[in-house]
């Protein structure tokens, strides 16, 4: 038990970094450990590949909501854009992920999530969505986990 809390700590450490490299207000970074492997998969919120960062764009909240990928998405398609399987995988992630990502972990397989709860108003802001992706994980069998 105190080993894998090393690694889901450890985990956390390269979340935090991944969120850093978001040119979004919230902050948001993801990794993907697949089943028998420690390489990590990195997502983060952002704009698809070859989309310009533009800062203008983050500061419309009606644009950025249609361009934004979020970091889980992020993370499941770097997983398919270099060919690593994460069927059986954990993820690891900033907040709780919204339905929309919910629907691709339980369809890539993920078995297990650990996210943070560092913000009572973004489960304030986001519990329609989190209540749906909570409907998504219990049916589909995936443990999510809070990591204080």
């Amino acid at each position: 038990m105190e080993k894998e809390l090393k690694w889901v700590n450890r985990w956390f450490q390269l979340v935090d970094l991944a969120a850093s490299w978001s040119y979004d207000k919230t902050k948001v970074g993801a990794v993907i450990i697949p089943e028998n492997s420690d390489v990590p998969l990195i997502g983060w919120n952002g704009f698809p590949r070859k989309v310009k960062d533009l800062a203008e764009r983050y500061e419309n909240r009606e644009l950025k909501y249609k361009l934004i990928v979020h970091a889980e998405m992020n993370a499941l398609l770097n997983s398919s854009h270099n060919g690593i399987n994460v069927k059986n995988g954990t993820l690891f992630v900033s907040y709780f992920p919204c339905n929309e990502c919910a629907k691709s972990i339980a369809q890539a397989g993920i078995k297990k999530i650990y996210y943070k709860n560092n913000d009572p108003d973004f489960f304030e802001r986001w519990k329609e969505s989190i209540k749906i992706s909570k409907l998504i994980f219990d049916e589909t069998q995936i443990h999510y986990i809070e990591h204080k």
